[in-house]
């Protein structure tokens, strides 16, 4: 019975850590007021994710974070193309009233620093295919 607590508690542990990639900035695709137009500002953004962990466990995250991006250039014939990738430090404050009181007390830090990985991205036309040589459409 252990064993199978054991490894659930390890699939919890994998499927929840895929989860920890936000995003940071986003701008939607917009459309013109008319088909004809297209698109008048095809979008972007940017995604992070948390570099620290087992190496599984960090590709999980950049999959969940590239999935994030994709659904943010979600619509007909748009593709999201990274622009910018790296990794930083950054800062994240603790929000919640709980876990700063707790904090306070023991006199620790109101800030937790970590390394994230940094992915801007832009939201661009899908390229079309070429015809081959010799094929033409058939009217």
């Amino acid at each position: 019975m252990s064993v199978i607590r054991a490894v659930l508690c390890v699939a919890a542990l994998v499927c929840l850590s895929g989860c920890v990639a936000e995003l940071v900035e986003k701008e939607k695709p917009r459309k013109g007021p008319v088909p004809e137009v297209g698109y008048i500002a095809l979008g972007g953004g940017e995604v992070r994710y948390s570099t620290d962990g087992w190496g599984f466990v960090v590709s999980l995250r950049r999959r969940t974070a590239l999935r994030k991006m994709r659904k943010v250039c979600r619509g007909k014939g748009l593709v999201a193309k990274i622009s910018d990738d790296f990794t930083r430090q950054d800062s994240d404050a603790i929000y919640s009233g709980e876990e700063l009181s707790d904090n306070m007390q023991k006199g620790l830090e109101h800030y937790s620093v970590a390394m994230y990985r940094h992915i801007v991205f832009e939201c661009k036309e899908a390229e079309k295919p070429l015809a081959k040589p010799g094929q033409e459409k058939k009217q």
